[in-house]
């Protein structure tokens, strides 16, 4: 019979609860923690038995002009991270991220959900004349069977000029860059 559930601290890990899958001894003779693939159970990784495929960080730089072209809509960005994780099926996926100025030492002081993300819109008209005022924050993700896109969108405050009802220029200002962080699962995600 299998020894299988630990609650302490295996040689070399740090203390937790480990149950390995049925037939496999948590630990070996030398007090040595089985490979995680073969953990029913593991409190470190705080998820029960979700294997983690994939993870990482990075920064995403300040959406650029380029994105906010005439007839472009304000949601578009050139600050985009694609994670490759070819896993076959969408995987259940964490994604959260910071301000770049939230960034101390190469540790995140605050961390954000990605689905903090607003679009607001104001406008002003004089006739067919006038501007409109657009801002969009926060940070979106998409996840497909092969891929995970996480997208700054932290663009400040776009004016649009507007005459004769067509228009004319666009300034911007206000953008930022953030940091990401991300987990992908070898779980299937809603």
């Amino acid at each position: 019979m299998a020894k299988r559930l630990l609650i302490g601290k295996p040689s070399g890990e740090d203390y937790g609860l480990y149950v390995s899958k049925s037939g496999t001894d948590v630990i070996n003779g030398s007090n040595v923690l089985t490979d995680r693939d073969n953990l029913q159970f593991d409190s470190e990784v705080g998820v029960g038995s979700l294997n983690l495929k994939n993870y990482g960080q990075g920064l995403l730089g300040i959406p650029g002009n380029s994105a906010l072209t005439s007839g472009s809509t304000i949601g578009a960005s050139d600050s985009v991270a694609v994670i490759t994780h070819n896993l076959g099926f969408i995987p259940f996926v964490i994604v959260q991220w910071c301000l770049q100025s939230d960034i101390s030492g190469g540790v995140a002081t605050k961390m954000y959900t990605s689905t903090l993300d607003w679009t607001s819109e104001a406008a002003t008209s004089f006739g067919t004349n006038g501007h409109i005022k657009q801002t969009k924050g926060g940070v979106s993700y998409s996840v497909t069977d092969s891929t995970l896109t996480i997208t700054n969108n932290m663009v400040g405050q776009v004016k649009k000029f507007v005459s004769s009802g067509s228009e004319t220029s666009r300034f911007t200002q206000g953008g930022v860059a953030v940091g990401y962080a991300y987990l992908i699962f070898d779980l299937q995600g809603a």
